[in-house]
């Protein structure tokens, strides 16, 4: 069981900043009502082990999950998406140990799908990847905060982020209804009708793409796909699980010419292909005989993502003059997988299908 510190709000905050179990920001002091309360909602016992980071010889219990939920600001409700999150982010595909400790700064982004979205008030249309909304911001920094406290990622312990960016603050993306037609990420998953699923992707930062003219959806597709290729992200031609943000007008006018998911994965994953000339104008040297093989294909071709499969198409953003985003993975398949789990209140969350995204 954790230790039990007497001292008020004001002392518990600042004696948290002290010992460095903040991400920079106050945090609420986790009361043992508090933790118990969230414990109650998943009727996991506190010494329940939730996943482990073997490299690390670290391992996290329920109880240290809901102190850093507290802390974060979650509500009780919240803890079955704190503990999916945390759950998937522990599978070995997920590859924590890497994804916390490497330079490149990802950051643990967690992509939301299903009724706790609206139940919840996650935002999913106007600043999906901004703030303001206690949900995104709260469930994001809970995960954060757990690395940080449960498995040693601080900066210039074994977090060695050269850069970093705000997602690893928090990183919450909520999917808002698709258009007619169109499955939503968990329905594509393969889970029960109600479900809601959480997965994990570490991310870099989200690239807004704009394309405010071109009445052309293909058109589009083509803007989406140039930022998939840019030769400056670390993923270019080794092949990667990326996520693509449709933005409003980009969905609506898709679905309405009749694109599929599918056939939007496919073209992406066909147009975002690059060549070796094109990366090496770029002042990018090929890396051949290592952890990444960049010979390219038949075609002279390198993929930037692995197959149409590896493309996680999210709708979400509100009304605007055409924005989408696009989050690129930390690093190539082989380092990280994502990884995906179905929020239950009753223990520990479902792996979906036996599969990932």
């Amino acid at each position: 069981m954790a230790e039990q510190l007497n001292l008020s709000g004001t002392e518990a905050v600042e004696y948290f900043f002290d010992r460095g179990w903040t991400d920079g920001l106050p945090v609420v002091p986790p009361t043992p009502d508090l933790v118990e309360k969230s414990l109650g909602v998943v009727d996991l016992a506190p010494d329940a082990v939730l996943g482990s980071v073997p490299e690390r010889d670290r391992h996290l219990t329920a109880e240290k999950a809901a102190i850093n939920s507290v802390m974060a600001g979650c509500k009780a409700e919240y803890f079955p998406l704190v503990v999916a999150a945390l759950e998937a982010i522990l599978d070995p595909q997920f590859n924590a140990h890497a994804v916390m400790s490497s330079t490149g700064g990802a950051a643990l982004c967690l992509i939301v799908s299903g009724p706790l979205v609206e139940e919840h008030g996650f935002f999913h249309l106007n600043n999906a990847l901004g703030s303001g909304s206690r949900a995104n911001a709260s469930i994001g920094r809970a995960v954060r905060l757990v690395a940080m406290n449960v498995f040693g990622a601080r900066t210039g312990v074994m977090d060695a982020s050269s850069i970093g960016h705000p997602g690893k603050y928090s990183m919450v993306l909520a999917e808002t209804t698709p258009p007619t037609g169109w499955p939503t990420i968990v329905e594509e998953l393969g889970a029960p009708t109600g479900s809601t699923s959480v997965t994990v992707l570490a991310a870099e930062g989200p690239r807004q793409i704009a394309n405010h003219l071109n009445p052309d959806p293909r058109g589009w597709l083509l803007t989406i796909a140039s930022a998939m290729r840019c030769p400056a992200t670390f993923t270019v031609g080794k092949g990667a699980q990326v996520a693509v943000v449709l933005g409003y007008e980009t969905r609506e006018s898709l679905a309405r010419d009749g694109w599929s998911k599918d056939e939007i994965r496919s073209f992406l994953a066909e147009h975002s292909r690059i060549s070796a000339e094109e990366l090496e104008s770029a002042g990018v040297l090929l890396e051949l005989d290592s952890a990444h093989n960049m010979v390219p294909e038949e075609d002279g071709l390198l993929p930037s993502v692995s197959s149409p499969d590896d493309i996680l198409l999210v709708t979400a953003g509100g009304p605007g003059a055409g924005w989408s985003a696009y989050m690129p993975a930390w690093a190539p398949i082989q380092h990280s997988r994502v990884t995906s789990r179905l929020v239950t209140k009753a223990g520990h969350s479902e792996i979906i299908g036996g599969k990932d995204v």
